[in-house]
């Protein structure tokens, strides 16, 4: 089950409202022992691997899924719930139910998200928002505070369900850095609010956060696809800040 965003509604929506800001956490996740399991990936079109040549090989997920296997063996299987397009929203409606039974089951080995720059897409077509969402007439807050409680709400049960289960979000690199675009700055700008948002919930959850902005900052015409998600070049950057908390890497 997994989608990808038209070229139409990633340019909409990620031109201003989804990625980079804020701090993040290198405290290495303590990965429980054993072999097999499974390893559970929520999401949008991102952790969907929109952007990549083979999204079974190249992305993210992927990435992370071949290093876990290092660890838990062959048997370890992927869990994959992730859905381009999806909002913190969708996953509260569509993911959040099937990973909590399956954390709940015990053999979760690793969770990883990314999620929350669809919630934005609704201001895709204020007049304002899309090149001044600081800006006192656009509701950029209003929305921004919606999608924290949501937020809050999909890491609270996710850590209820597995009080010592590694669990790790991403925040979001800026996919115009370096580009010139129009959409640079007020990208900046969105994405950074929003990154404050994940990484103050995360905390509030003992969710670990991967940070891969370093690796895009001034590259984005290096290592994203021309539909604005990353390439392979930009998964790889994404899976080692997850490799990297999870001490794998």
């Amino acid at each position: 089950m997994r989608y990808a965003l038209s070229l139409t509604i990633v340019l909409a929506l990620a031109l201003a409202f989804a990625a980079c800001g804020g701090g993040s956490s290198t405290t290495a996740a303590l990965l429980p022992n054993g072999d097999g399991g499974v390893y559970l990936a929520l999401g949008d079109s991102i952790a969907d691997g929109e952007g990549a040549s083979d999204r079974e090989a190249t992305d993210y997920v992927a990435q992370v899924y071949e290093a876990l296997q290092s660890r838990y063996g062959a048997s370890l299987q992927l869990e994959s719930l992730a859905v381009g397009g999806h909002t913190t929203q969708d996953l509260i409606d569509q993911q959040l139910g099937p990973a909590v039974a399956l954390i709940e089951g015990g053999d979760v080995r690793a969770v990883t998200i990314t999620i929350a720059g669809n919630d934005l897409y609704v201001l895709a077509n204020d007049p304002v928002c899309p090149t001044e969402p600081a800006s006192p007439d656009c509701p950029f807050e209003d929305i921004i505070a919606e999608t924290e409680k949501r937020l809050n709400a999909v890491l609270r049960e996710l850590r209820a369900a597995g009080p010592d289960t590694p669990i790790v979000i991403e925040v979001y690199p800026n996919l115009f850095s370096g580009t010139g675009n129009a959409f640079e700055e007020p990208a900046e700008y969105s994405f950074g609010r929003l990154n404050e948002v994940i990484e103050a919930v995360a905390d509030d959850h003992d969710v670990l956060i991967a940070d891969p902005r370093d690796g895009f900052e001034g590259r984005a015409t290096e290592v994203t696809a021309p539909n604005f998600h990353p390439n392979d070049a930009g998964y790889e950057i994404i899976a080692a800040a997850f490799l990297e908390v999870l001490g794998l890497q």
